[in-house]
């Protein structure tokens, strides 16, 4: 009888142990399934930090990085609901806010300091002698972005320049063989032209703030799973620490996940030579400032410059894109702000 007595307890604990274990796996949450579009650009390389040391994880996500080298092809996908999120630049950004799929800017990645530029050939010394020329530029992309800044700091418009519609890749070889007098690329095209012996004319060192990658998520996605976007930033600070602390094999893991010309380490540190990844405290200032090349700064401009050319036809605000929330954590002021309330 009494062995019978100790059975029964036995099962009765073995029962309630069974019971706390399949109720604890009901409880556990399963990861958060996101894709994000990108395409390959040493600023998205931390990207591929934060899922290989499973930072992505750490934060209850399971996300899947899709490759998209178009980037209204990541926007598409986005708005059709393939895509949770994209990677892109600020005013890229800025020609495909609609009402229909809204969504919103939560994360700087990084900042173009040199990495984007014009080159140019022949007796072209200044931006003046780009009147009437012919220049190689993706019409629609951040280089046209950057090149009609450049236009507009020097007086001039994309009326006084022929634009002739080419790829970043084929900027190069367009030089060198003469088909075009100018060209507007990034790394590691930049550099390709220059080692063939195109003049630098001007690059992004000179225009901070302009030329800014960004991660974006649906609007849908943020309502309702805003823990998305925490865990988003939360990997991608962890990864800009990995990388600071381990810079030779976060160089590794990032020609590992990019791929294609990034081929080695070396590759990626040259082309990471004219580019500022972002971190927490960057983030924090770019999204919190107002000063010229923050975050709202420049999308206005960006929303100025498409809708007077008529890439925008929705009115849009800069509102409308920036959920700086997850990102903001000490309100900076404006030193215009602080002249203006001390001169009253």
């Amino acid at each position: 009888m009494k062995n019978r007595k100790v059975f029964a307890c036995f099962s009765l604990v073995l029962t309630l142990l069974l019971l706390m274990t399949v109720s604890g796996a009901v409880v556990a949450q399963e990861p958060l399934p996101l894709t994000i579009g990108y395409s390959v650009w040493v600023g998205y390389g931390p990207l591929f930090i934060a899922q290989d040391q499973g930072y992505f994880a750490d934060n209850g996500l399971d996300v899947t990085l899709v490759n998209v080298e178009n980037p209204g092809d990541r926007f598409v996908a986005m708005a059709g609901g393939d895509l949770n999120g994209l990677v892109s630049t600020l005013d890229t950004m800025s020609q495909y806010c609609n009402a229909e799929s809204p969504f919103k800017t939560i994360l700087a990645l990084d900042e173009s300091s040199g990495g984007d530029g014009r080159v140019v050939i022949g007796d072209i010394a200044t931006v003046a002698d780009l009147a009437g020329k012919n220049i190689g530029v993706n019409v629609g992309s951040v280089s046209q972005f950057f090149l009609e800044y450049i236009l507009q700091e020097n007086g001039m418009s994309s009326a006084d320049v022929n634009m002739v519609q080419m790829s970043q890749g084929d900027v190069p070889a367009a030089i060198a063989a003469s088909r075009i007098d100018a060209g507007v690329t990034w790394e590691p095209h930049l550099s390709t032209s220059v080692d063939n012996g195109a003049t630098l004319l001007a690059d992004s060192s000179t225009t901070p703030g302009l030329i800014v990658d960004i991660l974006v998520l649906r609007q849908d996605v943020l309502d309702e799973h805003p823990e998305a976007a925490v865990g988003l930033v939360n990997a991608w600070n962890s990864a800009i620490e990995f990388w600071k602390a381990n810079p030779d094999e976060a160089a590794q893991m990032m020609a590992d996940g990019l791929g294609s010309w990034y081929d080695s380490p070396a590759a990626i540190n040259a082309d990471l030579a004219g580019v500022t990844l972002f971190d927490a405290e960057a983030n924090n200032a770019f999204f919190s400032s107002t000063e010229a090349g923050s975050a709202t700064t420049t999308l206005q401009f960006a929303l100025d410059f498409y809708t007077e050319s008529g890439v925008i036809t929705d009115p849009c605000t800069t509102d409308d894109m920036i959920d700086a929330s997850y990102v903001v954590t000490e309100p900076m002021v404006a030193a215009t702000t602080e002249a203006t309330e001390e001169a009253s």
